[in-house]
């Protein structure tokens, strides 16, 4: 089962033809091994959220779970984490170290032939007289190809700081390149926001205030844009501007992101529905303007969304929602942290470059989700969910009963009290039993 990951972990650098998706196929064939586990402090909320997504789908448009095009637009949430929990139900003892380094090394080679013949068909800056003419690897969106690039640069960047080398710097330059011609602003932000947290010491003040501002300046924008004589329930619109990406931001600015308050207002606790977004809502019963029945309903799945994954959640699942996802990665980056200390220590470092890699790409998304509706994606979230995967599904080569002291866990990366935290217990152990 451990090869199905594997496969779709290599399969990530396209979504051409969507085979990365497979991820999830371990946790349908071993479904009964995900129970009676121990398992990481992220799981919990993540369940929550799957289960809210659930239901608010059952009660919204139950249909849609037969729908092909809900998984692959307004559902490719259940895509995009169901490797997580097929993580449970099989076990490996690969050195992920070197599995990550395949696949940074892969990811960029293979992207080489495609990038040499995009430069020179049209040069390295010519994004900046036609953005049209930017680079798209083999994904079908440049959102999606600058989304799976900035994720790519997270990897190579774990990935050199466990094991320096002239090669992983070169490529890390051929990725920053391919990532610039694809023009896309939210990825390139993204990647850049992961040098200053790494640069500051991976600080968790810093990651909440990260958080806070990115929340924050997206509601404000919103509520700055919004008209209070435009029915923004409606769904038609457009606007006309000369350059693409001007064009772009202001549908994003004065259309979707105000669409998306909208639809939170109406619904602040549990939003309208999963996957309402894009839909057309005819009337709404509401019950003491804390959350909202619509009805009179035009589905539609299509990539139609808020351009902005908090608002997108807070329409769709309103403050519960919100804040079961950005719990879920709180979580999700402090198992990784602490797993990178302790794979620092132990057999050789083999888990540290995945460890470390969750953590700043948990980042970078969070980052970039602040333009695109990103932590959904599968083309930028698949790299990480199969990750995850991969490490709790991890096995030691040996047991160890090795307890380092607080000097030492603070060699390995984390200073302060919570420098000893993760030793005690093996943070890349994910479930009770080796099977």
């Amino acid at each position: 089962m451990a090869y199905i990951s594997l496969v779709a972990l290599f399969l990530t650098v396209t979504n051409f033809v969507p085979i990365s998706a497979i991820g999830f196929v371990p946790l349908l064939l071993l479904a009964w091994r995900f129970y009676g586990r121990s398992y990481p402090a992220f799981i919990a909320p993540l369940t929550a959220f799957t289960v809210l997504a659930t239901v608010s789908t059952l009660l919204y448009d139950p249909r849609s779970f037969l729908e092909f095009d809900f998984y692959r637009r307004d559902g490719n949430f259940f895509i995009s984490y169901a490797p997580i929990f097929a993580g449970f139900v099989y076990a490996h003892r690969w050195d992920l170290h070197k599995v990550l380094r395949a696949l940074f090394i892969f990811a960029v080679v293979v992207n080489l032939p495609m990038y040499v013949y995009y430069i020179a068909t049209n040069g390295l800056f010519s994004i900046f007289v036609n953005p049209a003419d930017s680079f798209g690897s083999y994904f079908i969106a440049r959102n999606a190809a600058g989304g799976f690039l900035a994720m790519l640069f997270c990897l190579g960047v774990a990935c050199y700081l466990q094991k320096r080398s002239k090669l992983l710097i070169a490529l890390l330059a051929c990725n920053v390149l391919m990532l610039f011609s694809t023009y896309s602003r939210g990825s390139l932000l993204g990647a850049a926001a992961v040098l200053p947290y790494l640069y500051f010491g991976r600080k968790r003040w810093i990651l909440g205030t990260l958080i806070a501002v990115l929340l924050l300046a997206s509601v404000a924008v919103a509520i700055y844009h919004t008209q209070p004589n435009v029915d923004y329930m409606g769904y038609t619109f457009a606007i006309h501007a000369n350059d693409a990406k001007v064009n772009n931001l202001d549908i994003r600015y004065e259309w979707l992101w105000p669409r998306a308050l909208a639809y939170f207002v109406q619904s602040p606790l549990v939003g309208l529905g999963f996957g309402s977004f894009d839909d057309h809502i005819g009337s709404l019963t509401s019950y003491f303007h804390l959350f909202a029945v619509p009805s009179d309903i035009v589905i539609e799945h299509s990539d139609s969304h808020a351009h902005n994954s908090y608002l997108n959640i807070l329409a769709e699942l309103g403050v519960v929602g919100l804040t079961l996802i950005l719990a879920f990665f709180w979580r999700l980056i402090e198992w990784s942290r602490q797993g990178a200390a302790y794979a620092a220590l132990v057999e050789g470092g083999r888990q540290f470059a995945a460890f470390r890699f969750v953590e700043i790409s948990s980042v970078c998304l969070l980052v970039m989700s602040a333009t695109e509706h990103r932590l959904v994606s599968p083309s930028n979230v698949l790299i990480l969910s199969l990750v995850i995967s991969l490490l709790l599904a991890a096995r030691p080569l040996a047991a160890t009963a090795f307890r380092p002291g607080p000097r030492a866990a603070r060699k390995a990366g984390n200073v302060g009290t919570r420098a000893a935290q993760p030793v005690p217990q093996r943070p890349t152990q994910g479930v009770t039993s080796a099977r």
